[in-house]
C-alpha cells in the first residue's frame, strides 16, 4: 500500500518508529493482545475482538466481558451514546494494560443497526489521564507494531509508518483473511520546527469488524 507523502517532521516520527518486517514472529504479545494459538498458521488467523469481547456480542455480553478480562462490575462502566453515528459505547480505564503505558481506555461500539460489537479502540493519552510523555507514546506504538507485524495479518493489507497531513502516523494497518481490521496510530509527539504538537501525546489501537461497511447512523439517499 502507498501511503500519504511524509512530511519532514511527521517523517523523522515515522523514522523513529521501529520497522517490522511483516513475517516477524510475535512472542510473549502484550498484555491485553491476543495471540494466535502456535497450532494455528499464521494465514488463518482471524481477528474476533479484544480478550474475551468477540465482534457479535451484544451490549449486556461485551459487559460480563469486562468484568471477566478486567474484574470491573457493570455499574463501574462509562456508557455514552454517539449522537451522529447513534451507536452505544461502553468504556472503562484500565490500569498497566502495557508496561510504561500508563492508564488505557477500552472502548467498545455497540453498532447501529445490529446492536453488536463491532469495533474496540484502546487510547493511551490524549484525553486519557494522567498524560502520556512522547517518549512513553513512541516505545508503546512501538511495543504494538512488533507484536501486530508477526500475528498473521494479509500481507498485502498491512502498512507501517504512514505519515498524516496533521504530523500523525499510521504505525500499523492490516486486515485478516476476512476483512477485519486494526489501526495503530501514534500522534501528538512531532510538529513543524517551531511549533508545538496540535494535541498531547496519544497512541490508539482499534479493531474493526466490517470497515467497509460501517455499522452506523447514515442518512438514505432520496430522503432529502
Amino acid at each position: 500500500m502507498r501511503g500519504l507523502r511524509m512530511s519532514a517532521y511527521s517523517g523523522a516520527l515515522a523514522a523513529a518508529l521501529l520497522v517490522v518486517a511483516p513475517h516477524a514472529h510475535a512472542e510473549n504479545p502484550p498484555r491485553g493482545q491476543a495471540a494466535p494459538s502456535s497450532a494455528t498458521p499464521a494465514r488463518d488467523f482471524r481477528l474476533t475482538g479484544f480478550r474475551s469481547a468477540n465482534f457479535g456480542m451484544t451490549a449486556e455480553q461485551v459487559k460480563q466481558a469486562i468484568k471477566r478480562d478486567f474484574g470491573i462490575a457493570a455499574d463501574k462502566i462509562e456508557t455514552a451514546e454517539n449522537g451522529v453515528e447513534r451507536t452505544q459505547i461502553l468504556a472503562v480505564s484500565v490500569p498497566d494494560l502495557l508496561p510504561n503505558g500508563g492508564t488505557a481506555q477500552v472502548a467498545y461500539v455497540i453498532g447501529y443497526r445490529s446492536r453488536q460489537l463491532v469495533q474496540v479502540s484502546v487510547t493511551w493519552g490524549g484525553a486519557v489521564k494522567p498524560p502520556l510523555q512522547p517518549a512513553a507514546a513512541i516505545e508503546v506504538a512501538r511495543m504494538l507494531q512488533n507484536y501486530l507485524a508477526g500475528v498473521g495479518y494479509k500481507a498485502d493489507t498491512i502498512a507501517t509508518n504512514l505519515a498524516q497531513p496533521d504530523g500523525s502516523v499510521v504505525v500499523f494497518r492490516g486486515d485478516d483473511a476476512q476483512g477485519r481490521r486494526t489501526i495503530l496510530v501514534v500522534g501528538g509527539v512531532a510538529a513543524p520546527e517551531g511549533q508545538k504538537p496540535a494535541g498531547p501525546p496519544v497512541v490508539q489501537i482499534s479493531y474493526i469488524r466490517d470497515p467497509a461497511n460501517p455499522d452506523v447512523f447514515q442518512i438514505k439517499r432520496g430522503d432529502f
